[in-house]
């Protein structure tokens, strides 16, 4: 089979860049036949080669000769995500639809899906899925005690040992005109037992080949026919394997004892006999992790790159002095905790600059994230330059606005609020302050990006709840010709491993304490039918003067989802704790609505406010003391924690009543009330539930822009992460260009593969 040139190309450097730690010339001759082809000249040299000794000099030597060559060739650009799998089957057919709607659209899809676990076709009668070895004595159709009809073959094996052979569904094409008596037959499943003896249910038919090979065993929908797969891909390997660009260099496959791409590809899918198969199951042996090292590295190299590019554009560099600092003591009546004041140095230091500042603010529900932001940007106005302030929603664009409004009253600072629901003319007086440069601090959801917006001198943009974002968003403030300083902001807390994949562009801070006299809330969990004793304590707690959150999963009532409503409950509520002090919260409302609802929860006679998770950020109420959550199987373990955060502002004790069906208990939903119930650390929460749900769904909902990971999983792979990331960070180091040439193949990668997804992946 011909490879094509860059393929070629890539073997080249491989040898080249691994001269004294490889048989070159065995290699070489692996490729000859298409290095001849190249120049007659060569062919000399190569046959030269073949036949004498010859030094690594005289090797390095033709090969950099070769190069060249190569370049003024036209490239077969036959790359294999390119080629549909299709080309593998002469016929349309059904399964060739399942398999793409499967995902497995091209010739790369299927030879890059992995087996999921293997199994050893072997003839050992105590192993739990074994082969099964003999003659058919004799067969019968029998019914079970229930009526049913069963297929009943009896074998003589090896040793004197006799089996059976079960078929509960079968018909007369199969298996019945399989099977003649006196016929040896090969069979492969689970072994139990019946009457005494092994049995296999519903077997797998081999052949006397496969007996002492492995099988592996792949994730498939059920619409998709195994055998067709098992064809289609044998066809995928011997037609293209060898077309597979290798994509690490010489030296990482070196230093990890990886096989190179093909090999590896070879092993995952036709693993011999005494092969680790356990390791290739469970993802630790070297043929896969050599993919999940590759993507690891790539994404690193991706994101390392661009915070390079980063700390080379100019931002807007301020000129803060200690004086400056002091004075912000009339807006911020409360000492900051030595973890704020940490923060708030390194993001000065970053405004002080001249390069432009991509920070990742962290801290926890009621850390003070908020105050930190708000003196950036007394900072930064102080210095003529304006800042935008951008929100996920209304609600906590409203918040953010009051407090600083609370704030900065005795400044001389104006500070506007823009959103969607901004009246029409008070929207075009807006945008003329913030065109001219009137107003200082803008506040607003993506409204204020997505507009016709603009500022006069925008120096710093805050965004928080960032997680909600995709990078689209932030990339529209970049495409309006500015290049703030950014400040992104989270109340969730990332784990190490998800920082690093997809904030590892980014500088990261942490406010790791809560302001002091905070008491931690008291979590408790209840099975809805002890919600007698919740509504009980509620009460008791509402005498006190207290007031309480109820928060339910949907709106109203759902007759295809058992879940309990906002609006039912409603009802419910007010008949137990009074008609007048019951609200009801929800997304539906207007924005004049909430703002009403939330104020007479604040200030008026609201004591109780029914919601659903609309109230998950934005809504701070510090008389708050109760936060009932129903159906609390039906949350996320961040979400619960977040929600938790609503409560617990006070000097006062706050307490979270988890409340969830019993009956219908998942495990995973046990283990996210019980981690609730037992941690109020926001990031060790963060890593049980991660560890829970998986890297994919962690923030809730997909970020646009992020890659998804085909081979890694950052929870199981964290080493390999970590690995990847200090080797991206050495081969930067020593070549930020990428430009030696033993780095060519990872350049080349970097740009072919990674490039568009990359340009996403790290907006700032």
């Amino acid at each position: 089979m011909q490879k094509n040139l860059y393929n070629l190309k890539n073997k080249l450097y491989l040898i080249k860049n691994n001269l004294r730690n490889s048989n070159p010339k065995y290699y070489l001759k692996s490729i000859s036949d298409e290095l001849s082809r190249l120049s007659p000249n060569l062919k000399e040299k190569l046959e030269h080669i073949d036949k004498n000794n010859v030094t690594a000099n005289q090797i390095d030597s033709l090969l950099t000769e070769t190069m060249p060559l190569l370049s003024d060739k036209e490239e077969n650009n036959n790359n294999l995500s390119d080629i549909d799998i299709e080309e593998l089957s002469s016929t349309p057919n059904k399964t060739i639809k399942y398999l793409k709607k499967f995902g497995i659209k091209s010739i790369y899809d299927l030879i890059t899906h992995f087996p999921y676990k293997y199994d050893r076709l072997v003839v050992d009668i105590n192993s739990n899925e074994s082969v099964l070895k003999g003659i058919l004595l004799k067969y019968d159709i029998v019914r079970t005690k229930s009526g049913k009809k069963m297929l009943q073959a009896f074998f003589k094996g090896q040793n004197n040992l006799y089996f059976y052979i079960i078929w509960l569904h079968f018909n007369k094409n199969y298996p019945l005109s399989l099977l003649k008596e006196g016929k040896k037959y090969c069979f492969y499943g689970v072994i139990q037992r019946f009457n005494s003896r092994p049995a296999i249910f519903h077997p797998e038919f081999i052949n006397d080949s496969d007996i002492n090979t492995v099988k592996p065993i792949y994730q498939l929908p059920k619409n998709i026919k195994k055998k067709y797969f098992y064809n289609l891909l044998n066809s995928a390997l011997s037609k293209y394997l060898n077309m597979f660009e290798e994509t690490l260099p010489a030296k990482v496959l070196n230093k990890y004892s990886y096989p190179n791409v093909s090999e590896a590809l070879y092993v995952i899918h036709k693993p011999n006999i005494d092969e680790n198969i356990n390791a290739l199951a469970n993802k630790t042996h070297p043929a896969i992790e050599r993919f999940i090292y590759e993507e690891l590295l790539y994404l690193q190299l991706g994101l390392l790159t661009k915070k390079a590019d980063y700390e080379k554009s100019k931002g807007i560099a301020l000129n803060i002095k200690k004086q400056d600092l002091y004075s912000l003591k009339d807006f911020i009546p409360f000492p900051l905790t030595k973890s704020q004041k940490r923060v708030l140095a390194e993001i000065i230091n970053d405004l002080n600059s001249t390069k432009q500042m991509n920070r990742l603010l962290q801290g926890d529900v009621g850390s003070g994230k908020t105050v930190i932001a708000l003196i950036a940007s007394v900072l930064t106005v102080r210095e003529n330059h304006q800042v935008a302030i951008i929100a996920p929603t209304e609600v906590l664009a409203e918040q953010h606005y009051l407090n600083f409004i609370k704030y900065l009253e005795k400044s001389n600072i104006k500070i506007d609020l823009i959103t969607g629901s901004t009246p029409k003319k008070e929207k075009s007086e807006i945008k003329e302050k913030t065109k001219s440069g009137v107003n200082g601090i803008i506040i607003g959801t993506h409204a204020l990006i997505q507009e016709d917006i603009l500022f006069k001198s925008l120096g710093l943009a805050v965004v928080d709840e960032q997680h909600r974002f995709g990078v689209i968003q932030r990339k529209l403030l970049m495409e309006k010709g500015y290049r703030p300083n950014m400040l992104l902001m989270t109340a969730t807390p990332i784990p190490r491993s998800l920082a690093l994949t997809f904030y590892g562009d980014l500088d990261i801070s942490i406010i790791d304490e809560m302001p002091p006299g905070r008491k931690e809330v008291i979590t408790k969990a209840y099975e809805e039918k002890d919600i007698e004793k919740v509504y009980e304590f509620v009460s008791r707690e509402l005498k006190k003067g207290f007031k309480a959150y109820f928060i339910y999963p949907l709106i109203s009532e759902s007759e295809k989802i058992a879940l309990k409503d906002a609006t039912r409950n409603y009802e419910k509520l007010q008949n137990i704790f009074g008609r007048d002090i019951v609200g009801l919260l929800h997304g539906k409302l207007s924005a004049n609505e909430k703002r009403e609802l939330i104020s007479s929860f604040k200030y008026g006679k609201i004591k109780v406010l029914v919601s659903t998770t609309v109230v998950e950020v934005g809504v701070d109420i510090k008389e708050a003391t109760i936060m009932v959550i129903e159906n609390a199987e039906r949350f996320g373990l961040s979400q619960l924690h977040q929600l938790r955060g609503r409560i617990g502002r006070n000097e006062y004790q706050s307490y979270c009543l988890l409340v969830y069906n019993g009956k219908n208990l998942s495990e995973e939903a046990r283990k996210r009330i019980e981690a609730l119930v037992k941690c109020s650390d926001g990031f060790k929460i963060s890593e049980t539930d991660l560890e829970l749900r998986g890297p994919g769904d962690f923030f809730g909902v997909k970020q646009s822009g992020l890659p998804d990971f085909k081979f890694s999983n950052i929870v199981r792979d964290l080493l390999i992460l970590n690995r990847a990331r200090k080797d991206a960070l050495d081969i930067l180091e020593d070549d930020p260009q990428l430009e030696k040439k033993e780095n060519f193949i990872i350049k080349n990668t970097l740009l072919n593969r990674w490039s568009k997804k990359l340009e996403l992946i790290n907006i700032g």
